[in-house]
Protein backbone atom coordinates (compact mmCIF):
# COMPACT_ATOMS: atom_id res chain seq x y z
CA UNK A 1 0.00 0.00 0.00
CA UNK A 2 0.54 3.17 -0.55
CA UNK A 3 4.01 2.83 -2.86
CA UNK A 4 5.07 5.81 -4.43
CA UNK A 5 7.82 4.86 -6.72
CA UNK A 6 10.12 1.73 -7.56
CA UNK A 7 12.31 1.91 -4.78
CA UNK A 8 9.80 1.58 -1.92
CA UNK A 9 8.76 -1.70 -4.13
CA UNK A 10 12.01 -3.22 -4.20
CA UNK A 11 13.01 -2.56 -0.91
CA UNK A 12 9.06 -3.86 0.08
CA UNK A 13 10.49 -7.50 -2.59
CA UNK A 14 13.50 -7.38 -0.43
CA UNK A 15 12.19 -7.86 2.69
CA UNK A 16 9.35 -10.35 1.38
CA UNK A 17 12.18 -12.58 -0.14
CA UNK A 18 14.45 -12.86 2.82
CA UNK A 19 11.49 -13.88 5.27
CA UNK A 20 9.98 -16.39 2.77
CA UNK A 21 13.81 -17.90 2.37
CA UNK A 22 14.02 -18.04 6.49
CA UNK A 23 10.80 -19.81 6.88
CA UNK A 24 12.03 -22.61 3.72
CA UNK A 25 15.38 -22.79 5.84
CA UNK A 26 13.59 -23.30 8.93
CA UNK A 27 11.86 -26.77 6.77
CA UNK A 28 8.96 -25.07 5.86
CA UNK A 29 8.18 -25.78 2.15
CA UNK A 30 6.13 -23.23 0.80
CA UNK A 31 5.23 -21.63 -2.62
CA UNK A 32 6.12 -17.87 -2.55
CA UNK A 33 2.90 -16.12 -2.32
CA UNK A 34 1.31 -13.84 -4.72
CA UNK A 35 2.82 -10.25 -4.51
CA UNK A 36 0.80 -7.37 -5.64
CA UNK A 37 1.24 -3.45 -5.56
CA UNK A 38 -1.76 -1.08 -4.12
CA UNK A 39 -2.08 2.33 -6.55
CA UNK A 40 -3.26 5.12 -4.30
CA UNK A 41 -1.05 7.75 -4.96
CA UNK A 42 -0.74 9.56 -8.34
CA UNK A 43 3.23 8.99 -8.27
CA UNK A 44 1.96 5.18 -8.92
CA UNK A 45 0.04 5.90 -11.73
CA UNK A 46 2.84 7.16 -13.60
CA UNK A 47 5.27 4.51 -12.92
CA UNK A 48 2.90 1.90 -13.28
CA UNK A 49 4.54 -0.13 -15.95
CA UNK A 50 7.56 -0.33 -14.20
CA UNK A 51 6.01 -1.26 -11.06
CA UNK A 52 3.98 -4.24 -12.64
CA UNK A 53 6.78 -5.88 -13.93
CA UNK A 54 8.17 -6.61 -10.69
CA UNK A 55 5.01 -7.94 -9.49
CA UNK A 56 2.12 -10.31 -9.77
CA UNK A 57 -0.93 -8.47 -9.31
CA UNK A 58 -1.85 -4.72 -9.58
CA UNK A 59 -4.90 -3.20 -7.76
CA UNK A 60 -6.46 0.37 -7.36
CA UNK A 61 -7.74 1.91 -3.99
CA UNK A 62 -9.93 4.50 -5.55
CA UNK A 63 -10.80 6.28 -2.38
CA UNK A 64 -7.42 6.97 -1.53
CA UNK A 65 -5.94 7.56 -5.13
CA UNK A 66 -9.32 10.07 -5.66
CA UNK A 67 -8.71 12.27 -2.23
CA UNK A 68 -4.98 12.73 -3.82
CA UNK A 69 -5.47 13.43 -7.14
CA UNK A 70 -8.02 16.61 -6.34
CA UNK A 71 -5.85 16.68 -3.22
CA UNK A 72 -9.64 16.63 -1.00
CA UNK A 73 -9.83 15.30 2.41
CA UNK A 74 -12.95 13.37 1.75
CA UNK A 75 -13.68 13.27 5.73
CA UNK A 76 -13.53 17.28 5.83
CA UNK A 77 -17.16 18.97 5.31
CA UNK A 78 -15.54 21.80 4.41
CA UNK A 79 -14.52 20.64 0.90
CA UNK A 80 -15.85 16.87 0.94
CA UNK A 81 -18.33 18.22 -1.73
CA UNK A 82 -14.81 18.49 -3.87
CA UNK A 83 -14.12 14.44 -3.81
CA UNK A 84 -15.53 13.03 -6.54
CA UNK A 85 -14.61 9.87 -8.20
CA UNK A 86 -16.20 10.61 -11.95
CA UNK A 87 -13.45 13.95 -11.93
CA UNK A 88 -11.92 13.47 -15.62
CA UNK A 89 -8.35 13.31 -13.92
CA UNK A 90 -9.57 10.34 -11.87
CA UNK A 91 -10.66 8.21 -15.15
CA UNK A 92 -7.82 9.19 -16.71
CA UNK A 93 -5.63 8.03 -13.90
CA UNK A 94 -7.37 4.37 -13.71
CA UNK A 95 -7.10 4.13 -17.35
CA UNK A 96 -3.74 4.69 -17.40
CA UNK A 97 -3.00 2.56 -14.57
CA UNK A 98 -5.33 -0.66 -16.12
CA UNK A 99 -3.38 0.16 -19.89
CA UNK A 100 -0.26 -0.11 -17.76
CA UNK A 101 -0.87 -3.52 -15.94
CA UNK A 102 -2.27 -4.73 -19.02
CA UNK A 103 0.57 -3.82 -21.22
CA UNK A 104 2.84 -5.79 -18.71
CA UNK A 105 0.34 -8.93 -18.39
CA UNK A 106 -0.55 -8.23 -15.00
CA UNK A 107 -4.41 -8.64 -13.71
CA UNK A 108 -5.60 -5.04 -12.46
CA UNK A 109 -8.79 -5.16 -10.00
CA UNK A 110 -10.28 -1.59 -8.11
CA UNK A 111 -11.52 -1.54 -4.32
CA UNK A 112 -13.33 1.46 -2.61
CA UNK A 113 -16.48 3.50 -3.04
CA UNK A 114 -16.35 3.41 -7.18
CA UNK A 115 -16.24 -0.38 -7.28
CA UNK A 116 -19.40 -0.50 -5.41
CA UNK A 117 -21.69 2.05 -7.65
CA UNK A 118 -23.10 0.99 -10.47
CA UNK A 119 -22.89 3.24 -12.74
CA UNK A 120 -19.25 3.46 -11.80
CA UNK A 121 -18.64 -0.04 -12.30
CA UNK A 122 -19.89 -0.50 -15.97
CA UNK A 123 -16.85 2.64 -16.75
CA UNK A 124 -14.43 0.15 -14.54
CA UNK A 125 -15.56 -2.83 -16.36
CA UNK A 126 -15.22 -0.55 -20.26
CA UNK A 127 -11.31 0.74 -18.58
CA UNK A 128 -10.74 -3.36 -18.36
CA UNK A 129 -10.78 -3.91 -14.89
CA UNK A 130 -10.20 -7.36 -14.15
CA UNK A 131 -12.34 -7.33 -11.05
CA UNK A 132 -13.77 -5.54 -8.64
CA UNK A 133 -14.20 -5.42 -4.93
CA UNK A 134 -16.93 -3.79 -3.01
CA UNK A 135 -19.15 -4.27 0.02
CA UNK A 136 -21.47 -7.11 0.03
CA UNK A 137 -24.25 -4.67 0.27
CA UNK A 138 -23.53 -3.30 -3.58
CA UNK A 139 -22.97 -6.72 -5.37
CA UNK A 140 -26.94 -7.44 -6.70
CA UNK A 141 -26.98 -3.62 -7.70
CA UNK A 142 -23.96 -3.55 -9.51
CA UNK A 143 -24.12 -7.39 -11.02
CA UNK A 144 -27.51 -6.34 -11.89
CA UNK A 145 -26.31 -3.36 -13.73
CA UNK A 146 -23.48 -4.89 -15.38
CA UNK A 147 -25.60 -7.72 -17.36
CA UNK A 148 -27.79 -5.41 -18.53
CA UNK A 149 -24.73 -3.46 -20.66
CA UNK A 150 -22.66 -4.93 -23.14
CA UNK A 151 -19.26 -4.52 -23.42
CA UNK A 152 -19.06 -2.35 -26.45
CA UNK A 153 -21.80 0.26 -25.53
CA UNK A 154 -20.41 0.69 -21.91
CA UNK A 155 -16.90 1.08 -24.23
CA UNK A 156 -18.44 3.65 -26.61
CA UNK A 157 -19.94 5.34 -23.12
CA UNK A 158 -16.55 5.43 -21.49
CA UNK A 159 -14.94 7.15 -24.77
CA UNK A 160 -17.63 9.57 -24.77
CA UNK A 161 -17.30 10.14 -20.84
CA UNK A 162 -13.48 10.53 -21.48
CA UNK A 163 -13.87 13.47 -23.66
CA UNK A 164 -15.73 15.88 -20.91
CA UNK A 165 -14.02 17.79 -18.72
CA UNK A 166 -16.89 18.79 -16.25
CA UNK A 167 -17.13 16.22 -13.36
CA UNK A 168 -21.21 17.25 -13.13
CA UNK A 169 -21.78 16.97 -16.62
CA UNK A 170 -19.89 13.39 -16.93
CA UNK A 171 -22.95 12.45 -13.83
CA UNK A 172 -25.28 13.75 -15.53
CA UNK A 173 -24.26 12.04 -19.12
CA UNK A 174 -23.63 9.16 -17.75
CA UNK A 175 -27.05 8.62 -15.77
CA UNK A 176 -29.25 9.58 -19.10
CA UNK A 177 -26.99 7.27 -20.97
CA UNK A 178 -28.19 4.44 -18.66
CA UNK A 179 -31.55 5.71 -18.61
CA UNK A 180 -31.80 5.60 -22.62
CA UNK A 181 -30.24 1.92 -22.43
CA UNK A 182 -32.89 1.07 -19.86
Amino acid sequence: PMISGTHELEEALHLIHRAWGEVRDEGVDIPMPPIGVMIEVPAAVYQIRELARQVDFISVGSNDLTQYLLAVDRNNPRVADLYDFLHPAVLQALKLVVDGAHAEGKPVSICGEMAGDPSAAVLLMAMGFDSLSMNATNLPKVKWLLRQISLGKARELLAQLLRIDNPQVIHSTLDLALRNLG
